[in-house]
């Protein structure tokens, strides 16, 4: 499985590296496949930066449901993914930028490791050797130092141009296959464009923590949480671990780094300025939908002192025990008082219609003296 990865990687920086806009810069082509894997993680980026913002919303709530339900762990994960649910909270989006860029990283380090594999590398170098000894070509054979390439087809372009030679060269003044380390321990003067590499990766890595830590403002950083002080303290040192790591590691994972660093600091103004800008407006539907739901469940589950002070006196005396019935036996004792009501009513109907019947027929109204007494009209 990470074999066919690297070789896919391989092959797509060979075919990048191929285009006729790039011209055979092996800089040029790490560069286009870094901006090609951010923009395709960067929705990633989005859900998980929406995610971070709703998780600081529902904090809170998550606070009293942990201390409503402290002794019952199923029902308080029940209510937690429930109120995931309801807000479109994924609890591991934050992470998922990160854990889907680590496995590029690993696999581009392999994948120049392989480009830039040395002949003296390979497991048949010995057994070239002594062909060439024996057929008298010995000063023919190719010098141990010179680049044999792995993952790439024969044929392609960057197989050609790599064969044969001993740098990766990139701008004329790197070697994107060798350390700087390594450059530093032969030459000063060389390893001045490495350190110069080496400094704006960790520049940049700074810059856009502080981009991160700018949007939270003063206080929001959780100074009296001990768990967010650590996470703040491991963002801070991480630049520096980031270019502590870039003098061992070949040059062309620097310019990985330092192509992706950019493309970030980009990236989180274009969040800032699309989403934070809306967090107001977020925060406020959040608000509005977890009134919605107190106000459901009150109604849904209503204390039993209030339940009790609210019931009809007739229900009262009928039913004493009707709390504690179920849904079903609620519905029926409904639907019979339904009915109940029903008959009582077209009887008050008859008993009406017959009194009026016989008032007409046995009765007179009773007239002024003087007077006769009035026929009702008949009707036509």
């Amino acid at each position: 499985m990470i074999d066919n990865l690297i070789q896919f990687i391989a092959r797509l920086l060979s075919g990048i590296y191929g285009l006729p806009i790039v011209g055979g810069s092996y800089g040029l082509s790490i560069m286009l496949l870094t901006l090609g894997i951010m923009i395709v993680v960067m929705p990633l980026t989005l859900r998980a930066t929406k995610s971070t913002i709703k998780m600081s919303m529902v904090a809170p709530e998550l606070k009293r449901l942990q201390k409503e339900h402290k002794d019952d762990k199923e029902k308080l994960n029940e209510e937690m993914m429930a109120l995931y649910r309801e807000h479109g909270i994924n609890p591991v989006g934050g992470c998922l930028p990160v854990l889907a860029q680590a496995p590029i990283f690993l696999v581009l380090f392999q994948v120049i490791r392989g480009l830039t594999r040395r002949f003296e590398d390979a497991p048949f170098s010995g057994v070239v050797n002594k062909v060439f000894e024996v057929q008298g070509r010995a000063s023919e054979a190719p010098e141990a130092a010179e680049f044999f390439p792995r993952y790439l087809d024969r044929s392609s372009a960057m197989f050609q141009d790599l064969i044969g030679t001993k740098e990766m060269t990139f701008l004329r003044v790197f070697d994107l296959g060798a350390q700087p380390n390594e450059i530093l321990s032969g030459s000063i003067v060389k390893a001045i464009p490495y350190i110069l590499l080496i400094l704006f990766l960790v520049g940049s890595s700074f810059y856009q923590q502080k981009q991160i830590t700018a949007r939270r403002g003063p206080g929001a950083a959780g100074e009296e949480n001990p768990v967010m002080q650590q996470q703040q303290a491991i963002l801070k040192i991480l630049p520096l671990m980031t270019g502590v790591w870039s003098f061992f590691f070949p040059t062309g994972l620097s310019v990985y780094w330092a192509t992706s660093n950019t493309f970030r600091i980009a990236q989180q103004a274009y969040i800032t300025k699309t989403i934070y800008s809306k967090k107001d407006e977020m925060e406020a539907s959040f608000k509005a939908k977890l009134d919605e739901r107190k106000v459901e469940e009150k109604t849904v589950t209503p204390e039993p002192k209030k339940a009790k002070a609210e019931k009809p006196a007739k229900e009262e005396s009928g039913n004493n025990s009707s709390a504690s019935k179920s849904k079903v036996e609620q519905r029926r004792q409904r639907e019979l008082e339904r009915k109940k009501a029903l008959q009582a009513k077209s009887k008050s109907r008859s008993s009406s219609k017959d009194a009026s019947q016989g008032g007409g027929s046995g009765s007179s109204r009773l007239t002024p003296k003087g007077t006769k007494p009035q026929n009702p009209k008949k009707k036509r």
